[in-house]
């Protein structure tokens, strides 16, 4: 190896370093590019009896600066930041509906009630009423209003998990042929720095739509979701599609697609739980979907139902303008039930909800395995009971979670499912039963009044009706002060169900008052100290125009603490599932912030180590300049040295 040599291989090494630097330098900006290094290598010595001379360097490969752990990292904060990022996003469209203090149903509630307080003080003024019915239809429309966005947003989710899967697709297939090529490629003997990049990026978008797991096999990334549920495996991509859920028509799913694309029935079709897409923009949708969007149309179906059963239940216990018993004032529809796709028997369910004034606050699932039914919550996958066919008849009947639940006809079979969604479509059903101002029952059908020429200080509260009641006659109580006890002209019914004949004295105490009743549902409560001889009248209500006590008594109702086992109104259970939804979506940004940081910092590590850093390149640039300049002067002086040796010969 001559000398001349010598400084040929190292002025290809150095055109080597300039020629990486300046690709380095050229797509610093470049998205997914890897820094590039020359690799060199001493070339092997020749013997000679003076010892082992140099021949000088060999440029043996340009390699990336690549870690796999690194970039799984990467990969990892990215899925988690554009999951929690999606959720918020769609969450926040979902608080801002329910959280406008003027606009939303909140100020609808509120203004229907004070409207019913304005009826109540005002019985017979046809303005009030009618007030009343207007304030009523704005609130069927806020709440009709609030369907459409529910069923907008879901629709949303829909048409995002279509474009990802469309996109999820596109890189598996990038990276199954990526496969191949840099399979073809690497059997050359230098690694296609080029095609690597482009996988690696190809993976990590992917990353971005769904949590990924990533493993090597002789060079060929092997990629796959969930459980194991492969997307790559070597050259063969498995396409995705969005279907119509099996459980939900509303809803899509996600499933392979047909290998040779032919048509896929329900029973053919290889459905991907919701579970295996545990990151990504397809994790964050699916979990707004099920977590957020689901539950709170549930929830507030919920309250429409028992605000419609609470109103029409006490409209119901009145009288109206025309001294008829009062009727529904609203609708609100009844429960949805879904038969799965892939049920193979021809159960049809019969649902309704056992007390619609508490109606249920979710969606469930009702399973069968051969031998009961199991109801399960939709949102949490929570068992809530179950029901066992009569083993005499085959009868499937039963209540769970206040549902009465019964199979009307055909037979189920065994994994048969069914959806059971009670109160989801209250909201777009949610109506007026009437629209005539006289139909309002502000009055009471009794009314209860002391006698005008009472002494005493005692007072009658408004006489109270329950269902079923009934006013055979009217009952008159007669106070005497010398024994403190009470008469009464018709039978009498006390606290705790003692009944005291007509014309039979029984115990009054001033200081504690009582509640008496006709015994057919009618009762007023007597408080403070009568007089001797003073009286006490409950009869049938026959002038109820002037009466508004039973207006009052629906008006109550939106501070009467009804749900939730006592603890909450009808105005304070919707505020609270309005902070529910806005203390989730706080949360949830705190989580989204958190995870950016997260990324930022993982983008940071992964750059330092693959990134090109242009101050760094700019002295690579100034050293193989230089090393190239050198390695030019060797060669020159070889020339110079081999004309010398011709001249001497000359």
């Amino acid at each position: 190896m001559s000398l001349f040599d010598i400084g040929v291989s190292g002025l290809n090494s150095a055109q080597w370093g300039l020629t990486t630097t300046g690709q380095n330098i050229s797509n610093a900006a470049t998205p997914g590019y890897t820094q590039e290094k020359p690799v060199y290598a001493e070339a092997s010595g020749q013997y000679t009896t003076s010892g082992y001379m140099g021949s000088g360097v060999n440029t043996t490969t340009v390699s990336r600066s690549y870690s796999d752990f690194l970039t799984k990292a990467l990969n990892s904060a990215q899925s988690n930041s554009s999951s929690l990022d999606t959720y918020y996003s769609m969450l926040s469209q979902l608080n801002n509906l329910v959280g406008d203090p003027t606009t939303g149903i909140g100020a609808g509630i509120t203004s229907y009630f004070t409207s019913l307080q304005s009826v109540a003080n005002n019985p017979g003024t046809t303005s009030t009423r009618q007030s009343l019915m207007s304030s009523a239809q704005s609130l069927a429309n806020q709440v009709n209003a609030a369907a459409t966005t529910y069923n907008q947003l879901r629709t949303g989710v829909n048409q995002q998990l279509t474009s990802a899967v469309t996109q999820i697709n596109g890189y598996t297939n990038q990276i199954a042929t990526l496969n191949g090529q840099i399979a073809s490629a690497s059997s050359q003997g230098q690694p296609p720095n080029q095609l690597l990049d482009a996988r690696d990026l190809a993976v990590s978008n992917l990353s971005k739509l769904t949590s990924v797991q990533v493993t090597t096999v002789n060079g060929a990334y092997n990629v796959s979701i969930g459980t194991g549920q492969p997307l790559v495996s070597g050259t063969t991509a498995y396409q995705l599609q969005a279907v119509t859920s099996t459980s939900d028509p509303s809803e899509l799913s996600i499933a392979y697609a047909s290998p040779n694309g032919t048509p896929l029935t329900p029973a053919t079709t290889q459905y991907l739980p919701d579970s295996t897409f545990g990151g990504g923009t397809v994790g964050g949708l699916l979990a707004f979907r099920s977590q957020s969007l689901d539950p709170a149309q549930a929830q507030l179906g919920s309250l429409a139902t028992s605000f419609a059963a609470q109103l029409n239940q006490q409209n119901a216990l009145g009288v109206d303008l025309n001294g008829n018993p009062g009727t529904a004032l609203f609708s609100t529809g009844s429960p949805t039930i879904y038969s799965n796709s892939r049920n193979t028997g021809t159960a049809q369910l019969s649902v309704s909800i056992a007390n619609p004034t508490q109606a249920p606050t979710g969606n469930y699932t009702l399973s069968y395995n051969g031998s009961v039914y199991t109801l399960t919550d939709r949102a949490s996958g929570a068992a809530l009971g179950t029901i066992t066919p009569d083993p005499v008849t085959g009868a499937v009947s039963g209540t769970i979670a206040g549902l009465n639940i019964s199979v009307a006809s055909g037979t189920a079979k065994s994994g048969d499912s069914f959806t059971i969604e009670p109160t989801s479509g209250s909201l777009g059903n949610f109506a007026l039963a009437t629209t005539n101002p006289t139909s309002i029952a502000a009055a009471s059908p009794a009314v209860a009044s002391a006698g005008a020429s009472n002494a005493g200080t005692a007072n009658i509260s408004a006489a109270t009706v329950t269902a079923g009641y009934s006013i055979p006659s009217s009952m008159t109580l007669t106070y005497n002060a010398t024994t403190q006890q009470m008469t009464s002209n018709v039978a009498v019914t006390l606290p705790a169900g003692t009944i005291v004949a007509a014309g039979t004295p029984f115990a009054y105490n001033p200081a504690q008052g009582l509640t008496v009743s006709n015994g057919t549902g009618v009762s007023a409560t007597i408080t403070g100290t009568p007089s001797s001889n003073d009286t006490f009248t409950i009869a049938a209500n026959t002038g109820g125009t002037s009466d508004g006590s039973n207006a009052l008594a629906m008006a109550n109702l939106g501070s009467v603490k009804s749900l939730n086992g006592g603890t909450d109104s009808l105005t304070s259970a919707y505020a609270n599932y309005v902070n529910q939804i806005g203390n989730e979506t706080t949360n949830l940004q705190s989580s989204s912030t958190s995870a950016t940081a997260v990324l930022t910092q993982a983008t940071s590590a992964q750059q330092s180590v693959s990134g090109v850093n242009l101050n760094e390149e700019a002295a690579n640039l100034i050293q193989y300049q230089q090393l190239y300049q050198a390695n030019s002067k060797v060669i020159q002086t070889a020339s110079t040295l081999f004309s010398t040796l011709l001249g001497i010969f000359n």
